[in-house]
């Protein structure tokens, strides 16, 4: 396809997305027929109708690019739309979903392909013919998979009392008026500007901005009743910079900067700025020393200790019910997938003086605008607010359709195919002030006799990679939580830039014994993946999932009396033999 074709569809595809008062949906007319038709006729011989049936079309422009040190590396746009369908098949109390059967790659039946594509263009009748070929294909598969899964029951004892699907009032929503099509000169120019930054900094050897600008429209219709029309735009800007200490030592970090649309990200000159910041830290860093081993009170600041929620805390407040295996081995490791916070509703998780809510429905706060909000979730039950933890006890999960046991009903939190936090706030019922908190960091250390305590500023984020690409947080051992900016801290009020230090011991249970936090707070805006779903356990065939969700995380500075620290594991490479050329060499 030509320029002139792939801007001609685009146009085609953005005129279609115009209000639903100016055009009615033909996608949306299109699935109601065959969703009426299903439910209806939908039935192989003498087996089973469906009792539940939801369609879900996804349709994405998206213009992205990347450059280096000015210039343009990759650009591209595209376009697509997308069907998911989940066919039910038995009842609400069984059916064929939270089941996992190892697949026959002999026979191409038993493998899942995933979403089907269908046409940009709005033609009801091939629309039709792709709504039928995939619903008849996913309801074969609820067949097998609900047969495979009483086959399994049957030599079981089920203890596991929680439905396979939760009752929920109908609901319609219609969004808002779609809006313009993303920029893709805008996309381009910001990368490479943003990119040029770094040509400023000889010492950062290498350096990439990649930037994305996401219109997606979703259309939601179930059997039951609800429908929606939600849009979910999406701007992205990442900066990534590595350097080498003097010993060989690789030093990257990295930042992002979210927004719903193009017009919501920082400016130009704002991101230049944390680009410089970026590459002085890690200027910075190539100077400072190397750690060793550290473990007493540990002072997590700002984006630190909102990171530090988000990779430890965060995923035990999501729930679905476990998967069933089909074999030994697979059942261990859908065990392995179940939450422990299950077990722990009515418990306490946190200290008395903290709680956290998450809330759907806030546009913003006092630092400023939150980009988790959103009117209904992408199982068609309305958002609300949800109280997750109050003074210190836990009270519940954020949940889907899929309960369990302790939470028989979603409470609106199914995004990206999974459960997922929209403004996941945690506040202090008796915060503190900065001298406040410095005042009882520094009597920690003089209790336990210690010569410094340790600050840390900066988490590496969970979805950054590191130098060269390499994906951070990961070892052989499981996830590092690596301190990008930590300082030794003396009671004299010395500070003393460390390299790189690594965390170790943290768990949720660790949060239970925080000993104070700030009354500020800091907003923290991530992209969220869930790691399954009912349909989809190891998160592969979702396209939403693959999209991910923003939710920013609102959370005060935390102390914690014992933490240990280290430098990070493995070898440290030669230094390059001949350093980086300089400008005219």
């Amino acid at each position: 396809m030509n320029c002139i074709q792939t801007c001609a569809l685009l146009l085609s595809l953005a005129i279609a997305w115009l209000p639903a008062a100016a055009q009615p949906s033909v996608v949306m007319q299109a699935m109601q027929d065959e969703m009426a038709r299903s439910m209806n006729e939908l039935r192989l011989e003498d087996l089973e109708r469906p009792y539940f049936i939801s369609y879900t079309v996804q349709e994405i422009l998206e213009v992205r690019a990347t450059a280096s040190l000015g210039g343009l590396a990759t650009s591209g746009e595209t376009a697509s739309r997308t069907l998911s369908v989940e066919v039910r098949v038995g009842d609400r109390n069984l059916d064929n979903t939270n089941f996992v059967a190892r697949p026959d790659f002999s026979s191409m039946e038993d493998i899942s392909f995933g979403p089907a594509s269908l046409p940009l263009e709005d033609d009801y009748e091939e629309l039709r013919r792709a709504i039928w070929l995939a619903t008849d294909r996913s309801y074969k598969e609820a067949l097998d998979r609900i047969s495979k899964k009483r086959a399994v029951l049957q030599n079981q004892t089920v203890v596991e009392e929680a439905p396979d699907f939760s009752v929920e009032d109908p609901h319609k929503h219609e969004g808002g008026p779609a809006l313009p099509a993303p920029d893709a000169n805008r996309v381009r120019a910001l990368a490479t500007d943003l990119s040029a930054v770094f040509r400023e900094h000889p010492d950062i050897h290498v350096s990439s901005v990649g930037a994305r600008a996401l219109r997606v429209r979703i259309q939601y219709l179930n059997s039951e009743g609800s429908s929606f029309i939600r849009y979910d735009p999406a701007a992205t800007v990442t900066a990534r910079a590595g350097t080498r200490a003097g010993d060989g030592m690789e030093i990257s970090d990295s930042f992002t900067a979210f927004g719903p649309t193009w017009e919501d990200l920082p400016a130009l000159a704002e991101l230049a700025e944390r680009g410089h910041e970026l590459a002085g830290r890690l200027t910075g860093l190539r100077q400072a020393q190397v750690f060793e081993r550290y473990a007493g009170p540990v002072l997590f600041e700002g984006q630190a200790a909102a990171e530090l929620v988000r990779q430890v805390l965060l995923p035990r407040l999501l729930v679905q019910k476990a998967p069933l295996g089909d074999d030994q081995q697979m059942r261990r490791t859908m065990d392995r997938l179940a939450n422990p916070f299950q077990d722990k509703l009515g418990s306490r998780v946190l200290p008395r003086f903290l709680a956290i809510v998450d809330n759907p429905t806030l546009r913003e706060n006092e630092q400023g605008p939150v980009w988790g909000s959103y009117a209904v979730d992408d199982e068609g039950v309305t958002a609300r607010e949800t109280a997750l933890v109050e003074r210190g006890m836990l009270k519940t999960l954020l949940a889907t359709r899929n309960p369990i046991a302790e939470i028989p009903q979603s409470n609106g939190h199914m995004r990206a195919g999974g459960p997922a936090p929209s403004n996941l706030i945690m506040s202090s019922s008796s915060g503190l002030t900065p001298d406040e908190m410095s005042e009882e960091f520094l009597a920690l250390l003089e209790e336990r006799g210690l010569e410094y305590g340790i600050v840390v500023r900066r988490l590496r984020e969970s979805s950054a990679s590191g130098f060269g690409g390499r994906p951070a947080g990961r070892s052989r051992g499981g996830r590092l939580i690596r301190a990008v900016v930590a300082l030794k801290v003396f009671p004299d009020g010395r500070e003393e830039l460390i390299r790189e230090a690594v965390l170790t011991g943290l768990s949720e249970g660790s949060f239970r014994d925080i000993v104070a936090a700030s009354e500020a707070v800091t907003n923290h805006t991530i992209l969220f993946r869930p790691s399954r779903s009912s349909f989809d356990p190891f998160g592969l065939l979702n396209p939403a999932r693959r999209l991910g969700a923003m939710a920013t995380l609102v959370v005060p500075s935390l102390l914690f009396e014992d933490v240990s620290a280290r430098r990070p594991p493995g070898n440290i490479p030669f230094p390059p033999v001949v350093p980086r050329p300089a400008s005219g060499d």
